[in-house]
């Protein structure tokens, strides 16, 4: 079969699987990557021993841009000129959103499957091209406008009958945004989109595919977690822990990464079996951890200086700086404890504490400072009786359980 004659089969299967709505298998086979385009490929391969019949292939209307410029781009992709494949996938893109407007829910799977194509070969594409005089043009950026505008048309969609409704891509094309957005550190961008949706009129999340529903709860998460909301965080990164496939390692262990340092923050220590399951978040948390549960406030603070600038990297700094109250609030526990229980206890014995845990020895201002902390974020019940010099604890329940402070 001569391979103009097989690039034509292929565009009017493009066609075909338009007019039959076949949304499934066009998804499939407008990957870069799928089997269909590489047997179409060889096939043109095989014939000419070039690429010359791809290059050459004319548009008729618009379904024929969005099956040539692929082509295109697998080719250009197969010969790894990144630079090529993201100017020919965009342009297969940009013809696909045009027909795109006027489709209905079928049609969400093939974008999906577009927009994934985009991202890699712009990433590859900003790695392998050269600066210009310093400055690199960054086409992630320019995708994810790109991109964005798929969100839109998802978000937006008009059609009157719910099932049929582009609007059930949108938390799928949320979450590529999401990835994205972090990567390019927009932020900003990833809050005015969570807003955008929340104006919108969109189903319930939770009558989204289960997949859509983790993915979304896991950045909205980590957007709030970095914005120091930690309450927010810990429950859509409880929900997006608890519903991520069992299977899903590395995405249980991204999720913990966040989560961990929320529940030390209240007490909440990390089980022995999760350790052992992650390793890796052992490696970054089990120690402080340790530390933190025991009272050993000398060794959390080693601790975290010593890995301040991982734990900044990663983002979990200031979370885990939180956690010194519980470190503190345990080691004012065990001085307690040590000294009878008495519901009495003098501020200087409360220092001496803090020098047999190999402390400095704190003023008696210091120590007051610590006491009135604790007492104000409900580490502990009681009051400072100043004159006397002395802390006058409750007699009931003291230090209140872990996790009870609001």
């Amino acid at each position: 079969m001569p391979s103009s004659t097989r690039l034509n089969k292929a565009r009017y299967k493009f066609k075909a699987l338009n007019n039959t709505k076949n949304g499934e298998e066009l998804a499939d086979v407008i990957r870069l990557d799928s089997l269909y385009t590489e047997r179409v490929l060889s096939s043109v391969l095989k014939e000419d021993g070039n690429w010359d019949a791809v290059n050459e292939q004319e548009a008729r209307g618009v379904w024929d841009e969005v099956a040539i410029a692929h082509f295109q781009a697998a080719a250009a992709y197969q010969q790894r000129n990144f630079t090529e494949a993201y100017k020919y996938q965009l342009a297969s893109y940009n013809a696909f959103l045009r027909l795109f407007r006027d489709m209905s829910r079928w049609g969400i799977q093939a974008l999906f499957s577009l927009c994934k194509d985009l991202w890699d070969v712009a990433k590859r594409a900003d790695k392998q091209q050269p600066t210009n005089g310093g400055v690199q043009s960054s086409k992630m950026e320019e995708a994810t406008r790109a991109i964005n505008q798929g969100f839109s048309l998802c978000m937006t969609d008009r059609e009157p009958q719910l099932e049929l409704s582009r609007k059930w891509g949108t938390y799928h094309m949320a979450n590529i945004l999401f990835a994205l957005y972090q990567q390019l550190g927009a932020h900003n961008l990833c809050t005015s989109m969570i807003s955008a949706i929340k104006a919108s009129e969109l189903p319930e999340l939770s009558c989204f595919p289960m997949s859509d529903q983790v993915t979304f709860c896991y950045y909205r998460g980590v957007l709030a977690f970095r914005k120091e909301n930690y309450k927010s965080a810990k429950e859509d990164l409880l929900f997006a822990l608890k519903h991520c496939h069992r299977d899903s390692y590395n995405n249980k262990t991204r999720i913990l990464i966040y989560l961990t340092p929320i529940l030390l923050t209240e007490g909440s220590m990390p089980a022995s079996r999760l350790m052992r399951r992650y390793p890796s978040i052992k490696a970054v948390y089990g120690e402080i951890s340790k530390a933190v549960k025991s009272g050993n406030v000398r060794r959390f603070d080693k601790l975290l200086k010593d890995r301040e600038q991982q734990y900044v990297v990663m983002g979990t700094f200031l979370a885990l700086e939180r956690s010194r109250r519980v470190a503190m609030r345990q080691l004012l526990r065990k001085i307690y404890l040590i000294d009878g229980g008495n519901s009495r206890v003098p501020i200087q014995r409360l220092c001496d504490g803090f020098v047999a845990a190999g402390l400095e020895r704190p003023e008696t201002a210091e120590m007051e400072a610590i006491l009135a902390d604790m007492i104000f974020n409900g580490y502990i019940k009681g009051y400072l009786a100043h004159d006397h010099g002395i802390v006058v604890l409750s007699k009931q329940q003291p230090f209140p359980p872990l996790g009870s402070q609001t």
